[in-house]
């Protein structure tokens, strides 16, 4: 049946708030699907995919690792590529699913960690063409990019960030969290020096991305709680009420301008 959604028979006690927190974020990426923007970087990918002769053969299997809901999947779809996507929110694989069925295409969609119980499971062990994750927070983990390499017969590819600055989630998450303390460099360099050494043919290329976003107050007040809430902190509306009370002084004429400047490394390789 087309577009059935799998969910792997794995514990997720300890995954749940990290699963809730990508869940109350689902409904936002459902709707940026079909924003500009979102077809530009698409489009992106797939060019990049080309240039660097990352695509399979016509039919050829792909995996996205953290795929939320499938907008790199359904571009590889649209071009007639064997497209899967995991990812451990229920909420971005059902909305995955909406998608793929409003354009007619077939996706294999798992709801599930990409973690070592599951990879055992699925047996996924050189089983694609193409495995690659964008923007995926767990993937900042050399195991977990070993076990995309050991996925992938042929090619692979990961997209991260490896510095990022965002001044008002920067400003936010500091006044509930605290400072920042995600070691980007070092993290980064763990996952580079792993890849380098099991890949093949490794090509990094970095892209600074500037961009000044424009949103009305109200917009703005759920986006941040969106990027910025879990369940360790308390309610979300508690926190969307803070959010309010920090940022509309910083409003002009009802609208929240936030700058970001984000530094991505595309990191490819041959498994071969």
């Amino acid at each position: 049946m087309a577009n059935e959604i799998q969910a792997v028979s794995v514990p997720l006690e300890a995954w749940k708030d990290e699963q809730d927190a990508w869940n109350n974020r689902s409904n936002y990426f459902v709707e940026m699907h079909n924003r500009e923007d979102r077809r530009a970087q698409v489009k992106a990918f797939l060019v990049f995919l080309k240039t660097e002769r990352l695509l399979p053969a016509p039919g050829g299997r792909t995996l996205d690792i953290g795929c939320g809901v499938c907008d790199y999947a359904l571009g590889l779809a649209r071009e007639g590529y064997s497209a899967t996507g995991i990812d451990l929110s229920d909420g971005m694989i059902n909305g995955a699913k909406q998608l793929a069925d409003e354009e007619g295409l077939d996706l294999s969609l798992y709801i599930a960690p990409w973690s070592d119980e599951t990879r055992r499971k699925l047996e996924w062990n050189k089983a694609f063409d193409l495995a690659y994750s964008i923007f995926c927070p767990i993937m900042f983990d050399v195991e977990n990019i070993r076990a995309m390499h050991d996925a992938s017969r042929d090619k692979c590819l990961w997209v991260a960030f490896s510095e990022r600055s965002d001044e008002m989630v920067d400003m936010l998450w500091e006044h509930f969290f605290g400072s920042d303390a995600f070691p980007w460099d070092g993290k980064m360099k763990e996952c580079l020096d792993a890849i380098h050494n099991m890949g093949h043919n490794v090509k990094v290329t970095y892209k600074t991305v500037p961009e000044t976003e424009v949103m009305d107050l109200d917009k703005a007040v759920e986006y941040f709680t969106m990027r910025l809430h879990n369940n360790g902190w308390g309610s979300i509306d508690d926190m969307k009420a803070e959010i309010r009370n920090l940022i509309e002084p910083l409003a002009m004429d009802n609208k929240i301008q936030n700058k970001t400047v984000d530094k991505v490394a595309w990191v490819s390789w041959s498994v071969k």
